[in-house]
């Protein structure tokens, strides 16, 4: 029995359409989901808040990599930054001059 024939019957190795491969798997759609409540939460609370109001939030990617937003509506300045160290920082040169 060859090599590709021993692949084909094992377990590791299965052929895959690309109908199949179209189709969003349960992760996805989950994270999909997810999304969408977030801008909604998204909205409510900017709804909520004032129109001057600064606002910070936090969002991770695919990669599961924590990511921090900030917008100061006041000044029209806003940032994304790996670490909230650097958040600190950008709030500290914003408003501790």
């Amino acid at each position: 029995m060859s090599t590709f024939e021993k692949l084909q019957k094992s377990k590791l190795f299965r052929v895959i359409s690309i109908a199949d491969r179209a189709l969003r798997t349960k992760k996805q759609q989950d994270q999909s989901m997810f999304l969408a409540i977030n801008q909604v939460w998204q909205f409510f609370l900017s709804a909520a808040a004032g129109e001057n109001e600064l606002k910070i939030w936090q969002s991770s990617d695919r990669d599961g990599n924590t990511l921090w937003h900030g917008c100061d509506r006041a000044t029209g300045c806003s940032i994304c930054v790996a670490t909230d160290d650097e958040m600190r920082a950008w709030l500290d040169r914003r408003y501790c001059q």
